[in-house]
């Protein structure tokens, strides 16, 4: 393995490792010099990526990369480059596709968790309207009752995405798995109102579901 980059990490950067750890994959196929790393979202957050992502990425490790929308209503963003992967593995992103990761220790180190949330978050949580499937006479959804979610099969980032939050004084719900899937939830209303304005998400906000 040649001698790997060291890159410092900013809050935004932070940001978007946690982004990366829950839409993004980084390759390297030494024997084809094929190295890269690629983001694949919703196309209704290509902003949030060509305004925020994008920038972030190049200008902190002065790369160029493609944003483009496909027909599969997803956004994609490519940045070919051996000297990003190389920075990412240096910060202990895995390559591939990922069976576990754990939160990189220099953002837990640098006191970054809480931008790392922000972008784990936008990538792999939820925030939605308490809802029944069970009892035909309740209603079906209750307006005033949210619930914050985040689901990923990376069992250790979870784990210790959990005593962060704790850590921060947000209480959450027991993390559980399911068929290889580790979901945590929020529903305790002042916790999540804790969590939004701790973290505070760019979107997946109130203000959000007030759109709906």
């Amino acid at each position: 393995m040649p001698n790997m980059l060291v890159f410092p990490v900013s809050s935004d950067l932070a940001e978007v490792l946690g982004v990366l750890l829950g839409d993004g994959c980084a390759y390297w196929y030494e024997e084809s010099g094929i190295y890269g790393v690629s983001f694949t979202a919703h196309e209704s957050e290509v902003s949030y990526y060509r305004g925020f992502v994008k920038p972030v990425i190049e200008e902190s490790f002065g790369v160029h990369g493609r944003l483009f929308l496909r027909g599969d209503n997803t956004v994609r963003y490519v940045v070919n480059s051996k000297r990003l992967v190389m920075a990412l593995r240096a910060f202990g992103i895995p390559l591939g596709k990922r069976t576990d990761a754990k939160i990189p220790e220099v953002v837990i180190n640098e006191g970054l968790a809480i931008p790392f949330i922000r972008g784990f978050y936008h990538a792999e949580g939820s925030i939605y309207r308490r809802y029944s499937k069970r009892y035909s006479r309740h209603a079906r959804i209750y307006s005033n009752l949210l619930v914050i979610q985040i689901r990923t099969k990376l069992k250790t980032l979870m784990s210790q995405l959990t005593i962060e939050l704790f850590e921060l004084g947000i209480k959450t719900n027991r993390l559980v798995e399911k068929d290889g899937v580790f979901t945590l939830r929020i529903t305790d209303q002042k916790e999540i109102r804790k969590f939004l304005e701790l973290v505070e998400p760019r979107y997946k906000t109130i203000d959000g579901l007030a759109r709906l």
